[in-house]
């Protein structure tokens, strides 16, 4: 390091947010996240493994203000579908017992909670999503159903490889 004139490594993952270089594609990719967000959607975040996927997800949280967003990072993607409903039942502060049908219900409930009580907006962030079964993938898109399919109250965002694109076509 001191060749270099280095005060500290370069490439680690422990480097703040504040001192991340972020390139024109990836400052791009980022606005199109708070895109996703404002509108209330569900994306698809893909790339090579390295690419700084993970790196945006971190940005993206940190820029979102917790009085406004309900942000639950997931990131261990190879479980089944009642591991994956405990996992997110956590991250919404549900204690993660009962069958997978009591947790769906809990997890709409709280969701619609935090839009009508706390007036916070719930937002899903999945990495390493390339590794998601289809039948979670198909439990996704039914937990974004609310009142019909009338309100937008949960954003999902997939972040994986590019194989995850695969499990679309």
């Amino acid at each position: 390091m001191s060749y270099f004139n280095l005060s500290e490594l370069p490439f680690t993952k422990e480097l703040e947010l504040q001192k991340l270089f972020l390139l024109p594609s990836l400052e791009q990719a980022f606005s199109q996240l708070h895109l996703l967000v404002s509108l209330k959607g569900f994306g698809i975040l893909t790339g090579k493994s390295g690419t700084g996927k993970s790196c945006l997800l971190r940005l993206l949280a940190k820029d979102l203000s917790p009085a406004t967003y309900h942000l639950t990072y997931l990131n261990h993607a190879s479980v089944s579908t009642t591991e994956f409903y405990s996992h997110l039942a956590c991250g919404f502060g549900i204690p993660p017992t009962g069958r997978r049908s009591l947790l769906f219900r809990k997890l709409k409930e709280q969701i619609e909670l935090l839009h009508s009580s706390k007036r916070q907006h719930s937002i899903l962030l999945i990495d390493e999503a390339h590794l998601l079964s289809t039948d979670i993938l198909q439990e996704l898109r039914m937990l974004t159903n609310f009142s019909m399919d009338s309100k937008s109250l949960l954003t999902i965002l997939l972040c994986g490889q590019e194989d995850l694109l695969l499990k679309f076509g």
